[in-house]
């Protein structure tokens, strides 16, 4: 009877060791938040990643390094009327704006998850527009993980964006994202910010800027 006791303790052991929670990695962090987009998933996805702080970083640090390179974006992008006044009124106008900015961007993650149709033009509802260009280019661009470094509760990872041979996928192009995560009390990992935007916008400002050119100033 005592050993039956003790093979059962082992059993036991082996089936809640195999049943426990594997370590989180960034990794799996990035894998869900793939899966949540893909399967509009909402809740999933804020398991991992705070979007309404995740925009606002991006703004923030957008417009500082728009502001300090205003003089760069001034002179050759000499047709929008954005850059041809100072870095200190470009920092104004963001900040006026930035409330209606960001309410926008919270409108269009609300019309992706609530998988609203595309209007037959963007004028019709612009969030609902923006939300189905989104998945457009969540589907023509691969991800592919370069690296992960991990220190303590913070990590880091370069993340590939390649776009597939579609005009969307090549308009993407080639980038390397480097984000950061943070890991919680509870051994999880959050996707917390975009770590190089100082590289990537002056690539996002060209990308902007052709939108412009070849579709809003026509109209």
């Amino acid at each position: 009877m005592k050993n039956l006791f003790v093979t059962f303790l082992i059993f036991t052991a082996v089936i809640l060791s195999a049943c426990g929670k594997v370590e989180d990695t960034p990794t799996a962090a990035l894998e869900e938040i793939q899966i949540a987009l893909a399967e509009r998933n909402s809740e999933q996805l804020s398991r991992r990643i705070d979007l309404k702080n995740f925009f606002a970083q991006i703004y923030e640090v957008a417009t500082v390094q728009l502001a300090e390179n205003y003089d760069y974006y001034k002179e050759k992008y000499s047709r929008d009327p954005y850059f041809q006044h100072d870095a200190e009124f470009l920092k104004n106008y963001n900040e006026e704006f930035k409330a209606g900015n960001l309410k926008f961007i919270e409108n269009v993650v609300m019309a992706y998850f609530a998988k609203l149709p595309e209007p037959k033009t963007p004028e019709e509802n612009p969030e609902a527009y923006v939300a189905n260009e989104f998945e457009k280019i969540r589907r023509a661009v691969n991800a592919e993980i370069k690296s992960v470094a991990i220190d303590k509760n913070s990590a880091e990872m370069i993340l590939n964006l390649n776009g597939d041979s579609t005009l969307i996928g090549q308009f993407i192009s080639d980038l390397d994202l480097k984000l950061g995560f943070t890991k919680d009390d509870n051994g999880n990992w959050h996707l917390k910010e975009i770590e190089n935007l100082d590289v990537l916008t002056p690539i996002l400002v060209d990308k902007a800027e052709i939108i412009r050119m070849n579709f809003l100033d026509e109209k």
